[in-house]
């Protein structure tokens, strides 16, 4: 894309043009991994200010940048470098996204949930990129009114079937996202305490989500978990018609039979074809589900194709089981809420083992005023369960621990830490060859220090 077309669609004005009339060739906000001809955009964030780092992604090889008006360097900008002004740099690049999304014949897959949404993300492009060779999935967490734009803009012209990923904190972000990306498929996989310091409740948390729906046209199909009560709810005060995944309730896809084996891996079957998860935990099925409702909604088949070869491994600390320094570990810790951290033990206690289980639990954040509640709930359900050391981390985790003991659980079960740092210097003097340990917690906790400590040796079981 040329400059001065660029000024236009961002309602910006073209401040400097390359001296070769030269294009840029994607766009990136982050100055440390641009590459060259793509185009930087200077964003102003809560902790950083990109306009700060205009002339490192010059020096990277950015062949032109997005800044604000008041951006008082202008006029130090190389003149080889074409340069658009504009009056909010974030919603710049969000107009760029709006109008490249226009031009993309690719099938749109939007994917929310409270849970395992990143998870059934990974999952749907594993089984479509079997039959499908040009499908795109976003990367990492490009969820949000920044990494939406990015992901929307790395798609290729000649992608069949684009599969994105929408989450969302507070009330007015998802009808913006809708907009965005236009679904013509959208995913709902479930809801539960999540953000309530913004969104209040689980029921609001639901209607939140819905807004994805009544934005679409009412042709787009929607896929629903059909276990989930409350997603439920919402789905009978609409007249449309919805397809739906469940393991309980009926629904238009269901398991044939899943099996949890002893190193905690499952093996699945559904429409008789079976599949090896490489991950613990029912919820985990429930994933996979989604993900086959939608190949099967797109209106592919797997015909012969043997299903077992997929790999179905997900994005790294969203239930990876690792070896360090020959611990298990069981890395769940990306993010955390009330719902994961219950299912996300279950899971793991379900895993027979003769070895010592430890838990490690962080914080779970954005829980607004019900915080020491859920902390107290998990407290109360690990009070049941057997284990030799839970090693809390974070303020609110001590609520954890108080419940437990409350509950007649033995004090010297638990160990308390202030911060993720901390913990891991007690995890690393207290953990020892042959330990089975569960890692989750909120993402700002910061629970990779934990591993991180023990990555002389690491691999995958």
């Amino acid at each position: 894309m040329h400059f001065p077309e660029l000024a236009a669609i961002t309602g910006g004005k073209l401040y400097q043009d390359r001296e070769d009339k030269g294009k840029f060739r994607g766009v990136s906000i982050d100055s440390r991994s641009i590459e060259p001809q793509q185009l930087f955009i200077a964003i102003k964030g809560s902790q950083y200010d990109g306009h700060n780092y205009i002339k490192q992604a010059i020096e990277h090889g950015s062949s032109g940048v997005i800044a604000e008006y008041d951006y008082p360097f202008l006029n130090q900008i190389e003149q080889n470098i074409g340069v658009v002004t504009v009056k909010n740099s974030h919603q710049a690049m969000i107009d760029l996204a709006h109008h490249y999304r226009q031009q993309l014949p690719a099938d749109f897959i939007a994917i929310t949930g409270s849970n395992g949404k990143t998870t059934t993300k990974e999952f749907t492009y594993r089984l479509i990129s079997t039959v499908e060779n040009n499908s795109f999935c976003s990367p990492g967490n490009f969820n949000n009114l920044f990494g939406i734009p990015l992901a929307l803009l790395s798609v290729a012209q000649d992608t069949k079937v684009a599969i994105l990923e929408l989450g969302i904190s507070t009330k007015d972000e998802m009808k913006p996202l809708a907009k965005l990306v236009k679904p013509d498929l959208i995913v709902i996989t479930n809801v539960g305490p999540t953000h309530l310091e913004f969104l209040g409740s689980v029921e609001e948390v639901a209607r939140t989500k819905f807004q994805l729906v009544h934005e679409a046209d009412s042709s787009v199909p929607v896929i629903i978990n059909a276990d989930d009560d409350i997603l439920m709810q919402e789905v009978y005060k609409t007249k449309r018609n919805f397809i739906t995944f469940g393991i309980n309730n009926e629904a238009d896809f269901k398991v044939d039979n899943f099996h949890i084996n002893k190193s905690g891996e499952t093996e699945v079957t559904i429409e008789n074809h079976l599949f090896n998860l490489p991950l613990i935990g029912k919820y985990q099925v429930y994933n996979l589900l989604a993900a086959y409702a939608t190949f099967r909604t797109l209106g592919y088949s797997f015909n012969d194709f043997d299903t077992r070869q997929i790999s179905l491994d997900t994005a790294p600390m969203r239930g990876q089981r690792l070896i360090k320094d020959n611990i298990t570990f069981i890395a769940d810790c990306y993010n955390a809420n009330p719902t994961s951290v219950k299912v996300g033990l279950q899971a793991f206690f379900e895993i027979e083992t003769d070895k010592r289980r430890i838990v490690i639990l962080g914080d779970m954040l954005e829980l607004g005023e019900k915080a020491v509640f859920y902390h107290r709930e998990i407290g109360k359900f690990l009070a049941n369960q057997k284990f030799d050391k839970a090693i809390l981390v974070g303020h609110l985790s001590r609520y954890i621990k108080e419940e437990a003991v409350k509950q007649g659980s033995n004090d010297k079960r638990f160990m308390l830490f202030d911060d993720a740092q901390s913990a891991a210097g007690g995890a690393k003097d207290y953990l020892r060859s042959g330990d089975f340990v569960y890692v989750k917690g909120s993402h700002g906790i910061g629970l990779e220090a934990v591993l991180a400590v023990f990555d002389k040796k690491e691999g995958k079981d």
